[in-house]
């Protein structure tokens, strides 16, 4: 039990970077990004004592930013992807974390990942 609130608060913290306005890009997808950044971040605080469900709430979520990262282009696009990539990440070290094959989880990948993507909205 405390390895997973001890993840969960460590992989929480990461989330809670994520954009919260938008510049000169797609003020509408830049919303939509953020509100699953977010809505992945409220989930996972409801699984803080199963680290298994943390880890397959960040595998969705970055499904989920797959493909609204496919309705826009450029930097945006980008940006979004290079997230969906860092939750895919961590989700794998949650779940390496929880069954004893992995022993650390780095959330910095997620962290650099959400400010670029915060930078890309313009906030």
């Amino acid at each position: 039990m405390f390895l997973s609130r001890v993840l969960s608060v460590c992989l929480l913290g990461a989330l809670a970077l994520s954009t919260t306005g938008c510049g000169g890009v797609d003020k509408k997808a830049c919303g939509r990004l953020e509100s699953t950044l977010n809505g992945i971040r409220r989930q996972a605080m409801t699984q803080v004592d199963d680290p298994l469900r943390v880890a397959q709430t960040y595998s969705s979520g970055a499904t989920t930013l797959r493909d609204q990262a496919k309705g826009t282009d450029g930097s945006l696009r980008r940006s979004a992807e290079k997230a969906a990539g860092a939750l895919d990440q961590l989700g794998r070290q949650v779940k390496a974390a929880a069954d004893g094959t992995g022993s650390s989880v780095d959330s910095s990948a997620l962290i650099a990942a959400t400010n670029e993507l915060k930078h890309t909205c313009g906030s």
